[in-house]
């Protein structure tokens, strides 16, 4: 069902239960759409096009507020809009020195409206949101499994993608600081059940998780570093890997050497990869196979080129 003839019907219908029928028979399109926008090479496009999509998946959820399906899109949609957006943009305004960046305070705009929608998600399910800080972790786990069904599963990582992120843009934030156990349960809940979920997300958290937080915090380098090199070998198409190694350890250790090694590899993969989305060219490059990784890739593209305008200020 395109998305013209869903509009004529909505707006053709008087009957509440029959726009809503509607809307549900049409859910599962807009849930496959939202998985092939992984495979959109052109970070700029995306940039400019998801806004809108996302605007109407949200008039569309008003219509059916106890629709699931719409209610996750909008979690995950927000969320990701967020990471590959605002939040690569505050990245290219810090590396730059700017202090008070616009971009930073869209993502936390962005990454909060996720997380309400994955909190509502979550309380239509029977788990509220106190419950994420009350229950102690073991009652919490029970209830996740209790409640939760594998199809809640990509929610629930995006909120808790979002609460995570929201703490990193605020660190000086020391209550939201101390929520950060409570993200890596619903992490370690989600990746439990579905380790590969949302091209391996979980091995890409995991190890930021041990490399964004400073030692004191109980944040580990070392194990930073083996996780990234693992997930690197096992998943070399997937840059975004790559790209974080180099945000979360290299650029704060302030490592100029690794960084050309690890930038010369990132150029390198990253010519591969444009060669193979050039339209029409015949090429038996191993990213043939890998469009799925396409969005993560640009992203990694987008940042990969803030860090070399400005790696003279950082090294």
């Amino acid at each position: 069902m395109n998305l013209i003839m869903l509009l004529l019907l909505l707006s053709g219908v008087g009957c509440s239960s029959i726009q809503k029928w509607t809307l549900r028979s049409a859910s599962p399109v807009f849930q496959r759409s939202t998985t092939a926008l992984t495979k959109e090479n052109n970070w700029e496009f995306f940039k400019e096009s998801l806004p809108a999509n996302l605007k109407f998946i949200e008039l569309l959820w008003q219509q059916d507020p106890e629709n699931l399906a719409l209610l996750s899109i909008l979690v995950k949609g927000y969320a990701g809009y967020a990471f590959a957006v605002p939040e690569t943009i505050n990245f290219g305004d810090e590396l730059s020195g700017l202090e008070d960046s616009s971009a930073k305070k869209e993502a936390i705009v962005f990454y909060t409206r996720s997380l309400d929608y994955g909190l509502l998600y979550l309380s239509k399910k029977g788990i509220q949101s106190s419950d994420l800080l009350a229950l102690d972790a073991g009652k919490l786990l029970k209830k996740l499994s209790r409640k939760l069904k594998k199809e809640d599963l990509v929610p629930l990582m995006y909120t808790a993608q979002s609460w995570g992120s929201l703490i990193n843009l605020q660190k000086d934030n020391v209550a939201l600081v101390s929520q950060v156990p409570r993200v890596k349960l619903l992490f370690d809940h989600v990746c439990g059940k579905a380790p590969a979920i949302e091209q391996n997300s979980c091995e890409i958290f995991n190890a930021q998780y041990e490399a964004a937080r400073p030692k004191m915090l109980g944040g580990n380098p070392e194990k930073a570093q083996e996780l990234y090199r693992k997930a690197i070998t096992d998943h070399p198409q997937h840059l975004i890997i790559r790209l974080g190694y180099i945000q979360y350890l290299l650029l704060p250790s302030m490592d100029g050497e690794k960084y050309e090694k690890e930038a010369a590899v990132l150029r390198e993969e990253f010519a591969k990869w444009s060669d193979i989305n050039r339209d029409g060219l015949e090429n038996k490059s191993e990213y043939k196979g890998s469009s799925d990784l396409n969005l993560y890739n640009a992203i990694a593209k987008k940042r990969f080129e803030m860090i070399e305008k400005n790696k003279n200020k950082i090294f």
